[in-house]
């Protein structure tokens, strides 16, 4: 039997993108939207801060801005008027002067009344607090009630797809690794299941101090099982190891910290420690602890017993 070789690393699980999200105002928090571990959406809102001190400024400068468009109007039509007297001698040139200074100071009055109120819009807007990516809420640094200044850290949103391992592989063995891999990635903590991941990126420089090239590994979870912060083991398959012996993955028991399988002698089964190699998806390489040609159990093995009779319904090898 064969299984692929792999080059095995260690590495920490990371977000594809890790946004931080920050207040643009000093206010009180009136709302909480959003919590932590929740899927939000580009531009969604997270957070509601209070508006009330801006609202009534922005009605102001909102009235303000409609007052001085109607001065402005009537400021152009006495100026159009003016010089049309002015062209045809009715009127002195002092006097169309005036109308004219008169128009551009409201023309200038307009310009810093509206953009006064464009400044007061921008506020309001921003008393929403919005995600600037879509991914998870890793991170809610606010509480309802509580007060925020400009320029706050208010959240963080975190991008899983795809998730990121970066591993530092040895000069030596990084010759044989190219972009399209394929990899697995388990953990400790995560012991049933094996994770698909591929090789994306690999550094072409050598980092002088360790003498070891970074690379990437892209892994995409659907299940969301796997989370930024886990340690885990990256196996990268580099060929073919063949005339192994072969179990089945379901057949092995994890128990502090080591490997078991059941052995069927005389109609009991007995619960034996063995060395395992190379893992696969549904199959592992048993470097010690039994033999070509014994029968092990493969079903039910978390409920035996160290020589626990059992009755046989079909033998696997």
């Amino acid at each position: 039997t064969s299984l692929n070789s792999y080059l095995v690393l260690n590495g920490i699980v990371e977000p594809e993108r890790q946004v931080q999200i920050f207040s643009r105002l000093s206010a009180y928090v009136k709302e909480i939207v959003r919590e932590e571990g929740a899927f939000v959406r580009e531009n969604e809102v997270l957070a509601i801060l209070d508006d009330t001190e801006i609202r009534i400024s922005y009605e102001q400068a909102r009235i303000a801005l409609e007052q001085a468009q109607l001065s402005l109007d009537q400021a152009d039509r006495n100026l159009t008027r003016s010089k049309e007297l002015f062209d045809k001698a009715l009127i002195a040139e002092q006097e169309f002067q005036t109308t004219e200074a008169a128009y551009n100071q409201a023309l200038l009055d307009h310009e810093n009344r509206e953009e006064n109120f464009k400044d007061l819009e921008l506020q309001l807007n921003w008393t929403r607090i919005r995600s600037l990516a879509e991914g998870y809420i890793t991170e809610r640094l606010i509480e309802a009630g509580g007060r925020v200044t400009a320029n706050q850290h208010v959240y963080t949103i975190e991008d899983f797809k795809p998730l990121l391992i970066r591993v530092y592989v040895p000069t030596s063995d990084a010759i044989a690794l190219e972009t399209g891999l394929p990899a697995q990635v388990m953990t400790e903590i995560l012991k049933d299941e094996v994770f698909k991941g591929t090789v994306t990126l690999i550094n072409p420089r050598v980092d002088v101090q360790t003498g070891t090239i970074k690379v990437t590994v892209e892994v995409y979870d659907d299940t969301l099982h796997l989370k930024p912060g886990m340690f885990v083991e990256v196996r990268i398959a580099t060929g073919a190891k063949e005339n192994i012996l072969v179990i089945p993955r379901k057949a092995i028991l994890y128990k502090t910290g080591k490997t078991y399988l059941f052995v069927l002698e005389d109609g009991r089964a007995y619960q034996r420690e063995v060395t395992l190699g190379l893992t696969e998806e549904d199959h592992a390489e048993v470097l010690d602890g039994v033999s070509e040609g014994e029968v092990i159990v493969s079903v039910g093995v978390e409920n035996l017993k160290d020589g626990q009779p059992v009755t046989v319904l079909e033998e696997g090898r």
